[in-house]
């Protein structure tokens, strides 16, 4: 009977009219069948980091497609995929379709669940669509490009009740939930200041037009932006695959990424967002600098470089200061001095920011060690997991959004605190927040905030499915 109606979904999903037909990411089957996992993008972290550390749970989860926009990029990933089953399982030849439209990729009713490893400025319209097909997501972060974005896939995800996973991962590192259950329990009292350090990018790229490569669909890459931008590479991904691990252009790229603010403070901010206990809520404002880059003599890349940013938290009781001087990480200081930190420890892929504090910074310090004694009887424990990818693999098993550590209402939250502060660099102003309404009386806000469109690629779908 579950076979039948997933038959039956597929054929809703071909007709497209799954909006109005299947209300939602539930199959009834999964329990005791593996994940059926398809993948949209084939760059450096799909690569490096989530097909691997996806996979390598056979017992739970089945690689069966690959889509990306560049058939070479695609090609390769197909190969990888079926190598690592032929060094997990010794499977030669293992079968994965391949795909150049995501469309049919989600059209296919054996697919429960995609991983949407693209570009930023993808991120909304890909995982609305994935959701409106019926599948449970993992998505890259930050969540989306803009608040407005974000709170509409959040409410799709749901309404739909789709297990979403987002990549911000720190929430499965021991050191990071160590600190904030310890400062949630008030190991270091009420929490004055927190300082973050999320890196620098740097200047370069090229504005020089090239040609669009026969193996890649740059309109499509372009999606909801300006489509008369030229190609350069430097503006999209490199396309020798034996760089494929390499930093891609967009990511320091407006309006494809946002730099800094939201690549590394995803991270950061998401833990400091948990730390403080303000997954549903946020700060009250925002105020700060920036410089950016420099784009003479032809250098295309545009983000912001140094800033210094201050948000308003607890009604003005709690400063959370986000600098580059700062070491990268995430430091919680209470009301009496003491303080506990907590960062990475070690370089995750070849573009992580060098520790400022030139190595000093250990994973998990306190200006005491007593303070990182464990806590008899902790009032607050934190949802957590020792393994991001089996956590959203085991949501998806349980049919339950609320088992994983980053859902989308918490990224929503997390990336809204990023959004906001590229928001203050770009007015140059403090931007005020009502974290109830998530709207900003400050002048220029509101038009920061709106999704991103342009023609076919829109979020219409979605808001039709929201009845807005």
């Amino acid at each position: 009977m579950n076979m039948n109606r997933r038959s039956f979904i597929g054929g809703i999903l071909a007709s497209g009219s799954a909006p109005i037909l299947f209300n939602g990411c539930s199959t009834g089957f999964l329990a005791n069948s593996r994940v059926n996992v398809g993948v949209v993008g084939f760059g450096r972290i799909a690569h490096s980091m989530d097909i691997p550390l996806t996979i390598k749970h056979t017992g739970l989860c089945r690689f069966t497609a690959i889509c990306d926009l560049d058939s070479k990029r695609r090609d390769a990933g197909v190969k990888f995929v079926q190598e690592q089953y032929r060094t997990l399982t010794g499977e030669a030849n293992a079968p994965v379709n391949a795909y150049s439209d995501y469309h049919e990729m989600f059209a296919d009713p054996s697919i429960d669940a995609v991983m949407l490893c693209v570009p930023d400025h993808w991120h909304a319209i890909l995982a609305t669509d994935a959701i409106l097909a019926g599948k449970h997501i993992w998505l890259q972060k930050p969540f989306t490009q803009t608040i407005a974005e974000g709170r509409i896939l959040a409410d799709l995800a749901h309404r739909r009740n789709c297990v979403v996973q987002v990549g911000s991962w720190q929430r499965s590192v021991m050191q990071f939930a160590r600190v904030c259950e310890l400062v949630r329990n008030g190991r270091i009292g009420e929490i004055r200041q927190v300082e973050v350090g999320i890196g620098l990018d740097k200047e370069g790229g090229s504005s020089l037009a090239q040609p669009v490569p026969e193996n890649l669909d740059y309109d499509t890459w372009l999606g909801p932006t300006d489509p008369s931008v030229p190609y350069n590479e430097t503006r999209v991904h490199r396309q020798d695959l034996s760089k494929i691990d390499s930093r891609p252009g967009w990511i320091q790229l407006a309006p494809y990424g946002w730099g800094m603010i939201t690549n590394w403070g995803a991270h950061h901010l998401d833990i400091v967002q948990w730390g403080l206990g303000k997954d549903d809520s946020g700060p009250e404002s925002v105020r700060g600098t920036c410089e950016w880059m420099k784009t003479d003599g032809g250098k295309l890349w545009n983000v912001h470089t140094h800033y210094d940013l201050h948000y308003t938290y607890n009604k003005g009781r709690t400063d959370v200061h986000v600098c580059d001087k700062f070491p990268m990480g995430v430091k919680f200081i209470g009301e009496r001095g003491e303080w506990l930190y907590c960062m990475r420890g070690k370089a995750v892929t070849a573009s992580d920011p060098s520790n400022s504090a030139g190595g000093k910074m250990q994973p998990l310090m306190a200006s005491d060690r007593k303070l990182l004694e464990p806590i008899a009887d902790p009032e607050i424990r934190l949802r957590t997991s020792e393994d991001h990818w089996l956590n959203w693999l085991e949501g998806i098993r349980r049919e339950d959004p609320s088992y994983t550590v980053t859902n989308a209402e918490e990224a929503q939250r997390a990336s809204s605190v990023c959004c906001l502060g590229q928001m203050c660099m770009k007015l140059g102003r403090e931007v005020a927040w009502d974290v109830k309404t998530e709207t900003s009386p400050t002048p220029g806000a509101a038009e920061l905030m709106v999704p991103f469109r342009r023609g076919k690629f829109n979020l219409d779908r979605a808001i039709a499915a929201l009845g807005r």
